[in-house]
């Protein structure tokens, strides 16, 4: 096997090792300039390197083949980018100074509706946490069900966390704690008969 043969055989495999990974085809496309036409087509980068890298001196082989690797690399980082969760804050649920109108969602929180999230917070300390779910406030708070009733300290932009497992009762954590699922804005019925209007499923570990 000639030295331009292995370099388009490795070509293709760190090629296609980069877009296995990012969850694609080896089928990726280049603008490529064809002489004869004098036009931009589209080639697979399969049929970019069987056309043209055997035909080009060894020094623009050589570009040729680590331009093509970095365009694959830099489009599967970029997608790996898009998926990954979004960092929201508390100060990013409702819109202020609030209004006649009152509590309304900011079109930050809108747009991370049933998404995937990240968020920092404290777990609200409960008298009688309630089995698959707890509440995550941007302080420390401390509830005492059973002297205050409905007239508790929680902040409006509460969010109220459902475990994976429904019957499992999460012992309080002291400090911030840092979570990532999906996020619900909307009105919904904790498992102790609360109504919140955030919520975060956390997903299976």
């Amino acid at each position: 096997m000639s030295l331009g043969e292995r370099m388009r055989m490795l070509a293709r495999m760190a090629a296609r090792a980069r877009f296995s990974q990012a969850g694609f085809s080896s089928t990726f496309y280049l603008p490529v300039l064809r002489p004869r036409c004098h036009r931009l087509v589209m080639l697979s980068l399969d049929d970019a390197l069987l056309i043209y890298a055997p035909k080009m001196p060894n020094n623009l082989r050589l570009s040729f083949l680590a331009a093509s690797l970095v365009l694959a690399c830099g489009f599967s980082s970029a997608q790996a980018a898009d998926n990954a969760p979004q960092t929201l804050r508390f100060a990013d649920f409702f819109q202020t100074p609030v209004g006649a109108a009152g509590l309304q969602p900011t079109e930050r929180l809108l747009a991370a509706q049933d998404q995937q999230v990240r968020l920092v917070g404290w777990m609200v300390a409960q008298e009688d946490p309630a089995p698959g779910a707890f509440l995550l406030t941007a302080r420390p708070v401390q509830m005492s069900e059973h002297a205050d009733g409905d007239a508790d300290d929680l902040p409006p932009a509460t969010v109220l966390v459902r475990l994976p497992d429904a019957s499992r009762v999460l012992p309080h954590q002291p400090g911030l704690i840092e979570l990532q699922g999906r996020l619900h804005y909307g009105r919904t019925v904790a498992p102790d008969g609360r109504v919140a209007w955030l919520e975060l499923q956390l997903a299976q570990p």
